[in-house]
């Protein structure tokens, strides 16, 4: 597939989808596409997502999302976006099921090629840039470039991570020329943060630990953290990349409870480790830098000790 011109002929009605627990790059994807979609071919667009933090409700905000369906509902084509597993696409499974085309769109190098037509860019600094890529920039407008612009900038740490290359920022320079107000865009979507936000950050800092090997860094919070400060896990993204800022280390772990016994595990490295590689071993994925895994069942002391070993076979070899 080398534009939506290829298989957007005779579609009436299209289905969007991201990952449970959206990000930037996720909700910025998802949205970019619809708009894109709805400005360029007539189409009825659904767009299914998760629960969305505060700080990117603008990227719906008067649009429908998660519409009314049920099973039977048969759409022409269903849009994977930015999903490295299909049991983590955030819609009923029965919908996908029923597609008569489904179109898997990501940048995981873990994505294992489940849809019909698979457009996956490992290379690519977010399923943002991977869309940007398939679409005719002349008929991108001025909604849909907002939408690609902050998913590039999240899952990009705003242009800091080694994904980016120069074509990465060229397009960001052609979405720019729309003329938003990209300052205020990223302060509130990327660094502001609830006060809740910064005491769970607090609390994780204060329990984090510097690894055995010297290279890691690790530190979990728990429900009964999160409820003494009125936070939420929603809000324990980001803590990950606050813990591998530390001087001297080389890759984070962080672990939060999302239910009792149950851990969403994230991973961010420098380099010298490769976390999808870690997170793949224990049934998660990602990328090479960053990536994630759950476990259930285990204390996050449990959790960090398995993680360790993997880790330790990964450096010893």
């Amino acid at each position: 597939m080398r534009s939506f011109d290829e298989v957007m002929a005779g579609v009436q009605r299209a289905a969007i989808a991201g990952h449970v627990r959206p990000d930037g790059d996720c909700v910025g994807s998802c949205m970019g596409l619809a708009a894109y979609l709805r400005a360029n071919y007539q189409v009825k667009v659904d767009v299914f997502l998760d629960p969305l933090p505060d700080s990117l409700e603008f990227l719906v905000e008067g649009k429908e999302i998660n519409p009314k369906t049920d099973e039977t509902v048969r759409y022409d084509i269903f849009f994977a976006v930015d999903c490295a597993d299909k049991k983590r696409i955030a819609a009923d499974s029965r919908l996908i099921e029923h597609a008569a085309k489904v179109i898997n769109i990501d940048h995981h190098i873990s994505n294992p090629l489940y849809g019909d037509i698979n457009v996956v860019e490992a290379e690519s600094s977010s399923a943002c840039e991977v869309l940007y890529g398939l679409m005719d920039a002349e008929k991108i407008n001025r909604e849909t470039a907002i939408c690609l612009y902050t998913g590039m900038a999240h899952d990009t740490g705003i242009f800091q991570y080694s994904c980016v290359s120069p074509l990465t920022m060229s397009r960001a320079g052609h979405l720019l020329s729309f003329g938003f107000d990209f300052s205020q865009l990223i302060m509130s979507s990327f660094y502001e943060k609830s006060l809740s936000h910064q005491k769970l950050l607090g609390i994780a800092l204060m329990k984090s630990r510097i690894l055995p090997d010297g290279l890691g860094i690790w530190s979990y919070v728990t429900l009964a953290d999160m409820e003494a400060v009125a936070s939420s896990s929603m809000e324990a993204d980001g803590i990950v990349e606050e813990l591998r800022n530390t001087k001297g280390i080389d890759y984070s772990v962080f672990l939060y409870e999302l239910e009792p016994g149950t851990y969403k595990v994230s991973f961010r490295s420098k380099g010298k480790v490769n976390v999808s590689q870690v997170a793949v071993a224990f049934g998660g994925g990602g990328h090479v830098r960053a990536s994630g895994c759950t476990f259930v069942g285990k204390t996050p002391d449990e959790i960090i000790a398995q993680i360790t070993e993997q880790i330790a076979g990964q450096i010893h070899d």
